[in-house]
């Protein structure tokens, strides 16, 4: 850790550490309303007893930040007034809490005004930025059966979530005010946990019940907060007090418990399995020694957690292995799914069938036979059953349990410095032979162990310089190793010494553990297959580490705000290769060595292909960034508080350690040098074969598009990193400084604090995520090749030469544009009594130089249908393979990583927000809007050969027209007093839920043709279908059988594109009811015992989620033949139930 740690620093680079902590203001005034300056003020954590001190300025405003989220009491006290004391004044995270006037009354300060906050939620009328805080009494009481903060966030405006996780998850996906889901900065008490590699997975995660406050910053938020360009998402864990508390809890799920799904009924079929077990507990308090170490306790604080998800589950399949005859050579009793005996012939003796199917033992290949023998026998030979599909099943049991554990500290050294640390770990294993993470194979081939164990550290320093000057400094450390772990016994199951196979490989160094070769047997009903991970053994090492230093300066009504963050990130990992080499023994006509059988093909020692990578693929990939920000929060008068600054980025590319990356460059691209392919070519003998155009050489048929040996440079136009001086590294250009203005307004009506106009504007910049290029640019040709071997023999292959195809390449554009989103939004807030606030406005975003992938080498519209194109030595126009047609010879598709996408998102958005006062909470959150996008990941292409906007350009998949969230938690009366029967039964219970109301997903109508009709004349660009009018249904016409009109959907003509747009109506809509009841066992002082009763999908609404949209097309009369087009396809879960029990203190 050590090393890695002093690696990142000496990086060339850096960015980030998020600011959780808030700020107060108020203003001072005598009964007159005159300023009362120099009054002191001061605010005390209820929890730890930290106190925070300051004093007001000539106009009576006072500002405290670098405040830790929690509840307060604050007192003011000024020489001829009576001091004020206000309790209970709750500071949520990152929040700018505003008082308000706190008007001083005439008296001695040894009398006291105690006031107690009614509660409720504030209107904010010090910042324009739109912010959504979960509170703790949220996050402890809504039940969110995967427990994830993913989940929790689907409670907020202007969000859309993917399908809610099962169990505690690094996945799901979160998509905010019309950005992508790798747009968000999701952040563990400053430390960001999403993944570099791909933006949208987190490295960490915690647990629900570690969590004090989730706070999500939508739009237009001060310069201080960047890193991404989405929504800025902060997550801040329990910390201790001066209390100690704690709780153990059990969660389970059974399917016992649960509705039978809408499939399952319809089919007749029982539920299927489905269990869950969940441990946690937690404990926090003091850390102290009486009369020698904190005898106060508001010094040293602790909060742990661990939460344990022991999931276990079977996997099962069906595949055919080879019997012992098969092994032997022996195919007298194979027979095919007809039970008809096959027939097996000697490629040697001019296709002859082997006497009686019996390869003789003197020719049995014994490598090949090695790897026949490597499989299991069979364990189910009732044809009856299988229908001749396969003939070995299995029950492959796997073990994917999780684990999170949290660590929190806070130390108050004195009033004036304070230090935090912090230390979340989140444990994620796969271990099995078969459906698991890293194993491939369609059968359980070897039992291994995938573990991937993601730990963040994190340590703040905040330092009161003076009651007007406070500088934050924040460390960052967030480490994934992931590893294969495997029993000795296990890998030699899979060593070429153990399984008898004696052959060698083209590059025995990028094997070192002599695993045997891949294996495919086409031809074979449902073959297991013999396939290595391409990473085995997998080895991840993920490091980031940022720093920031903030300092803030208040004075005057001016709140001012500097701040530098440097972030720095490496990674190295084996990319998946085909290191072990790969043997095709399927059948193929074609092949002249083919014996009518893959066995017998393996049993004989003949294949169809052999492919094996070039060389070794690792991978050490670094990035990073700078970013500086300055910042104002000016109370202009007692009504307009303006918020402005700048935020500057500097956001390097990503680069590879040992410049082993390469891409395609067009500007270096020589025609003049450009390969020539094997040509198709009729002999004399009247056969159909590959010709070299420039020797003349013969080549068999398979062979026919291959790049010919020496003729041109199969590099060409293909650039290492570093090779060229006049090129950037990184292949893409290093944008420098791009800047980014924030602004906003807030305007209190009246000047009373009860409603305020607030709107701003905000430019963000996203980084570049590592996978973006390290999946495509790394290993590229010429770094790594994988020639293929055609029809050759086991005993010789190894002295062959195989040929290079024309491959599909990566390109990155040099211009390297950074994803923007502008965000903007202009809203009203009004207290309209009974402690809540009603938030109504317009939010809109712009996303501008979005990723997408652009095949710069397509085959033109039609090309397939021009007579130049037309493959000669076959029958019926077929046009010549794809490669010859595309204009840049040599390669396949180019996809050039570009940043030219766009995306537009308009929205109301309506919130209702009560805390809880008096028993009672909740949140209403509504959403109307709409999202245009060209695409809607980074790896997703658009058309090269029709303008995007026409073809593209369209609603995003992830748009919502309408989405309502309703939340609550009521806590019933304790009936404290009544008789011990009413108390027992009536007293301590309390319900929460959540209630989802959402529009369909947008759908598009695809289809197939029955014999894979040309629609378009280029590969490169399918066609859609041709609508005759509009395929929406009204509400009341839609039936199971009938999502969309399907009368309307056409084949179209050959030589067009269609004419359906990329969406064509919506999907199902959900409406959704979650409900949880809880009753609470008072046993002793603070101990007590809860159940709870958690209900998702109250109701048992049955809640369609898919639809068939592929028609099929009889090619020759254009009917559509596919009888289950509309029709409903999969639902959301049904009703599922979860029981806890939970004891605390």
């Amino acid at each position: 850790m050590l090393r890695a740690a002093l690696l990142l620093l000496s990086l060339p680079s850096g960015c980030f550490a998020q600011i959780v902590t808030g700020t107060v203001t108020g203003t001072v005034r005598d009964p007159s309303g005159l300023a009362v300056t120099s009054a002191e003020v001061s605010l005390r954590l209820s929890a730890t007893g930290r106190e925070r001190r300051t004093v007001t300025n000539e106009g009576g405003d006072f500002t405290i930040t670098g405040l830790d989220a929690g509840e307060y009491t604050l007192t003011v006290s000024a020489a001829g007034f009576k001091k004020m004391e206000r309790r209970q004044v709750n500071l949520a995270t990152g929040e700018r809490l505003p008082l308000g006037e706190l008007k001083m009354e005439i008296g001695q300060l040894t009398e006291t005004i105690s006031v107690t906050e009614r509660g409720g939620a504030v209107v904010q009328t010090q910042s324009a930025e739109r912010a959504e805080v979960i509170t703790s009494k949220q996050v402890e009481n809504i039940a969110i059966r995967g427990r994830n903060v993913q989940d929790l966030i689907s409670l907020l405006p202007g969000v859309v979530t993917g399908t809610e996780q099962e169990g505690l998850s690094s996945g799901g996906q979160v998509y905010v005010q019309g950005s992508r889901s790798t747009m968000n900065n999701i952040s563990f008490d400053g430390v960001p946990g999403t993944d570099m590699g791909n933006g949208s997975q987190l490295k960490i995660t915690v647990s629900q019940d570690a969590i004090s406050e989730v706070k999500m910053l939508i739009s237009n938020y001060q310069a201080e907060h960047g890193r991404m360009a989405g929504s800025n998402i902060q997550v801040v864990t329990k910390s201790g007090t001066r209390d100690f508390h704690g709780l153990a809890s059990w969660f389970k799920r059974h399917e016992q418990f649960n509705a039978n799904s809408f499939f399952n009924n319809q089919q007749g079929l029982p539920k299927g399995r489905y269990r869950f077990n969940t441990y946690t507990y937690n404990i926090g308090g003091p850390v102290f020694l009486p009369g020698r170490f904190n005898p106060n306790r508001e010094k040293l604080f602790f909060f742990w957690h661990q939460e344990f998800w022991p999931t276990e589950r079977v996997s099962t399949g069906r595949v055919t292995v080879p019997t012992a005859l098969e092994r032997a050579g022996n195919f007298s009793q194979t027979i095919d799914v007809n039970n008809r005996p096959i027939t097996v012939r000697d490629p040697y003796a001019n296709l002859v069938p082997f006497p009686g199917n019996v390869v003789p033992a003197n020719r049995v290949n014994p490598n090949g036979a090695a790897l026949l023998k490597f499989f299991p026998e069979p364990n189910f030979l009732d044809r009856n059953i299988s229908r001749g599909q396969y003939n070995y099943v299995f029950q492959d049991p796997n073990s994917t349990p999780k684990q999170t554990s949290t660590l929190k500290l806070d130390y108050n050294l004195n009033p004036n410095n304070t230090i935090v640390f912090g230390y979340s770990r989140f444990k994620d294993v796969s271990e099995g032979a078969f459906g698991t993470t890293t194993a491939s194979a369609n059968w359980p081939m070897m039992r291994k162990n995938w573990t991937s164990v993601g730990k963040s550290t994190t340590a703040r320093y905040t330092r009161v310089i003076s009651p007007t000057i406070l500088n934050e400094f924040s460390f960052g450390w967030l480490a994934q190793p992931a590893d294969n772990f495997y029993e000795d016994s296990a890998l030699k199951s899979i060593q070429r010494d153990t399984v008898g196979y004696r052959l060698s490989q083209f590059t025995p160094k990028a094997n070192p553990l002599g695993i045997i070769p891949n294996a495919t047997f086409g031809g074979v009903p449902g073959a297991a297959n013999i396939d290595t991970e391409g990473r085995f053994p997998l080895y991840n090492r993920y490091h980031l580490v940022n720093f920031s230093d903030n300092l803030s300066v208040t004075r005057g009504s001016h709140s001012f705000k500097v701040g530098a963050y440097i972030e720095r990130f490496l990674r190295h990992q084996k990319k998946a290769v085909n290191f072990v080499g790969t043997f095709n023994f399927g059948q193929n006509a074609n092949n002249p060595l083919d014996t009518g059988y893959a066995y017998t093909n393996a049993a004989l020692g003949v294949f169809n292909t052999y492919s094996e990578i070039s060389g070794e693929a690792f991978m050490k990939v670094r990035t990073g960034g700078y970013e500086f920000f300055a910042q104002d929060n000016w109370k202009v008068s007692r009504k307009l508080t303006l918020d402005y600054g700048l935020r500057m980025y500097v956001l390097l590319p990503i680069w590879e350690k040992d410049n082993f990356m390469a891409g395609f460059v067009p500007g270096i691209y020589d025609p003049q040098r450009a390969v020539r392919l094997i040509e198709p070519a009729i002999n004399a003998r009247g056969q159909r074969v590959g010709i070299n155009p420039v020797n003349g050489r013969e080549y068999s048929a398979a062979q026919i598009g291959a790049i010919a040996p020496g003729a041109g440079d199969p590099a060409n136009g293909m650039l290492v990193a570093g090779a060229d001086k006049s090129y950037p590294r990184a292949l893409v250009d290093n944008r420098g400084v791009q800047w980014g203005p924030r602004a906003g307004f807030a305007y209190d009506v009246a000047g009373d604090g009860k409603m305020a106009i607030r709107g701003g504007f905000g430019l963000f910049y996203n980084r570049f995520f590592t996978e973006l290029f390290s999946n495509t640019l790394v290993g590229q040709p010429p770094l790594l090749n994988e020639p293929v071997i055609n029809f050759g023999e086991m005993n010789t292959f190894l002295s062959s030469t195989g040929l290079l195809y024309p491959q599909a390449v990566f390109s990155a554009d040099r211009a390297g544009k950074l994803p923007t989103i502008m965000n903007f939004s202009l809203s009203i807030q009004r207290d309209i009594g009974w402690g809540t606030v009603v938030d109504v406005g317009y939010a809109g975003s712009l996303g501008r130089h979005l990723q997408w992938r652009r095949d710069i080498n397509p085959i033109p519209l039609g090309a397939n249908f021009a007579p130049a194109n037309v493959d000669r030595t076959l029958t019926g126009n077929r046009p010549l393979p794809p490669a010859f047609i595309r204009p840049i010879k040599g390669y396949n598709n180019i996809n050039s990583i570009e940043g030219a996408g766009s995306s537009n998102y308009h929205s109301l958005q309506a919130t209702a927000r009560r805390r809880f006062i008096k028993g009672f909470q909740f949140n209403i959150a509504y959403t109307w809007s709409k999202t245009l996008s060209y695409n809607d990941s980074d790896t997703e292409a658009i058309s090269s050969l029709i303008n995007p906007r026409v073809w593209s350009y369209g609603l995003a998949d992830y748009d919502r027209t309408h989405v309502f969230k309703l939340n609550y938690v009521w806590d019933g009366p304790a009936f404290q007093g009544s008789h011990p029967l009413k108390r027992g039964v009536l007293g301590n219970w309390a319900l929460s839920g959540i209630t989802t109301f959402s529009s369909g997903v947008p759908l598009g109508i695809g289809f197939t043709t029955t014999t894979a009709l040309d629609i378009t004349g280029s590969a490169s660009q399918g066609a859609r279908v041709f609508l005759t009018g509009s395929p929406v249904l009204p509400r009341s016409e839609r039936t199971f059988d009938r999502a969309f009109r399907t009368d309307v959907v056409r084949m179209p003509q050959v030589g067009t594109i269609g004419n359906a747009a990329i969406n064509n109506f919506r999907g199902p809509g959900n409406n959704n009811w979650d409900v949880a009841a809880f009753k609470n066992f008072p046993l002793y002082e603070r101990l007590k015992l809860q159940f709870r009763w958690e209900l998702y999908n109250v109701f048992n609404h049955t809640q369609f989620s898919a639809v068939d949209t592929t028609a099929r097309f009889d090619s020759v009369t254009g009917a559509q033949l596919n009888a289950r087009l509309g029709q409903y396809t999969a639902t959301t879960n049904p009703r599922l139930m979860q029981f806890a029990l939970r004891l605390s203190f």
